[in-house]
Parts: C-alpha cells; sequence; structure tokens
C-alpha cells in the first residue's frame, strides 16, 4: 500500500474514533521532524521540544484535517512554521548565539574501531565548513535547501510547506545550490581542510 493512501487511512481513523490511529502516525513521522527541526534551531533540547509541540498542534487539528495535501507535507509545515516562530522569539531573547560552541551539534559520523583521530578531527572540519557555508545562504533557500536534500521534500510539497510558488522555490533552490557549490569548491579541490 502506498504510503500516502496509508497516512490517509491512518487519518480517517483517527477521524472515527481511534486514538492509537495517531501514534502510528508519529512513530512515522516523528524522526524525520525531529531531524528537521535539529538542522534548523541547532539544540537537541529545542528540537525534541519542538517535535512534541508539532505533534500536540497535529493531534488537535486532526479532526478538521483533509487531504488536500500530503500528510507529511502538512507536518513539514507545522514544524516549519513552529521554527520560525522559536528563531523570531530566540532574536527577541538574544540570549544565545547559534556559534556558541554548545549548541553547535555534530553530525552524526560512523564509528569504527580502528577509526583514524586525524580522520575525525578532519571530517568535523567539514561538518563545521558546510554548517558555516549554509549559514550563508538566505532563509528562504536554507528552507527550500534543507527541504530537498535533508528531508526528500519534490518541489510541489516545498511550495505548500512554505507557501511559495513553485518558480519561486525552484529558484531558492537553483540559488542554494549554486552557492553552496561556490563556497564549498575549495572542500571538494582539496585546497582546504
Amino acid at each position: 500500500m502506498d504510503r500516502v493512501v496509508e497516512d490517509e487511512a491512518l487519518v480517517a481513523q483517527f477521524q472515527a474514533g481511534r486514538p492509537d490511529a495517531f501514534d502510528d502516525l508519529m512513530k512515522r513521522y516523528k524522526g524525520q521532524i525531529y531531524a528537521y527541526l535539529l538542522r534548523s534551531v541547532r539544540n537537541y533540547e529545542d528540537a525534541e521540544e519542538l517535535t512534541i509541540e508539532v505533534f500536540f498542534k497535529a493531534y488537535r487539528a486532526l479532526d478538521t484535517w483533509k487531504p488536500q495535501a500530503r500528510f507529511s507535507t502538512w507536518l513539514y509545515k507545522i514544524a516549519h512554521n513552529l521554527s520560525i516562530d522559536f528563531h523570531r522569539s530566540k532574536a527577541r531573547r538574544q540570549t544565545y548565539s547559534l556559534d556558541d560552541e554548545e549548541f553547535i551539534i555534530d553530525e552524526p559520523t560512523a564509528v569504527d574501531l580502528g577509526s583514524n583521530p586525524e580522520w575525525d578531527v578532519e571530517e568535523k572540519d567539514r561538518h563545521r565548513v558546510i554548517r558555516e557555508a549554509m549559514d550563508q545562504l538566505s532563509p528562504k533557500q536554507k528552507a527550500v535547501f534543507m527541504l530537498n536534500r535533508y528531508q526528500g521534500l519534490q518541489i510541489k510539497e516545498i511550495t505548500e510547506v512554505l507557501g511559495m510558488a513553485e518558480g519561486t522555490v525552484k529558484i531558492h533552490l537553483h540559488r542554494a545550490v549554486r552557492k553552496l557549490q561556490n563556497l564549498l569548491q575549495p572542500l571538494w579541490d582539496g585546497n582546504e581542510i
């Protein structure tokens, strides 16, 4: 059975009075939503709290949800909006910087018993450079790029999540890719790190 059809069937079951159908939806998407939010807010605790809030909002609104878009797209839209609210709130408070060492997340790397410590340092440097390059994208370019490349959403789904025209999404994605290629070219050429 198609995942979209399964999602709609679970929503219909929830709406028909089977609350545990929501548990199945949450298990299916919590990892993806958490990963998206973690890349956005760069803090494990905040990403976890926001993930809980995404599913809380979804639970409260699910009785009236109609399948105009995919269920997963709807969840990403909720997550994206909460992420924007989080950053606005954080900008008003200005208590911590995203550059603070304790808030920088390391991308997971494979652990090997015979791993090379020098390679580990190089890998962390690579992730730092990529993270810094991503930070140079405009907020819209970054959102489009993350949804497409990290979360695997198609252009049409991104238009629904971000409320942009398809052409605008394509332009932001193209500009993001081009800018990242220019910023990261030294990394691939071996001139840096």
